[in-house]
């Protein structure tokens, strides 16, 4: 998919140097969703979700990745009614990761995080009105919640 066909749905800053933005588009079937993560202007590579915006009954999908010199960056596209979305770390730090508006064009909302210093994603905890609808161990599981709709 082209940068053109692209849009910027979220942008966040680690420090005065590293700043990143979540960019998506596409069709329901094959939806992109990309973090273009930037050090002094300059775009450096970053995670990227591509296939169906969400599986059906599935709440989130997400994806994590580190570059070299980098942090540890987690990237989610979720459900519009989640309305929070925390990173477990591999030693049990918890980081809430900034999520955007529902963009209505894609019915969706999007979400990342840069970890802290030294910090590995372990799992993650996905809610709606405060309650937990997924527990995500990471890698690979059912990211579908019951009755969320």
């Amino acid at each position: 998919m082209s940068d053109e066909s692209m849009t910027g749905v979220l942008a966040g800053r680690v420090d005065p140097d590293l700043a990143w933005l979540v960019v998506a588009g596409g069709s329901d079937e094959q939806f992109y969703t990309m973090l273009e993560i930037y050090r002094d202007g300059q775009r450096l590579t970053g995670p990227g979700l591509t296939g169906p915006k969400l599986a059906p009954g599935q709440v989130v999908e997400k994806c994590h990745d580190t570059g070299d010199g980098l942090p540890h960056f987690v990237l989610v596209r979720t459900a519009p009614e989640v309305d929070r979305v925390v990173a477990i770390t591999g030693t049990g730090r918890e980081v809430e990761l900034t999520l955007s508006a529902v963009i209505e064009d894609f019915g969706l909302r999007f979400g990342a995080v840069a970890l802290p210093e030294g910090e590995v994603p372990g799992s993650m905890r996905v809610e709606r009105d405060g309650v937990a609808v997924v527990l995500a161990p990471d890698p690979g599981t059912d990211l579908r919640a019951p009755d969320v709709r």
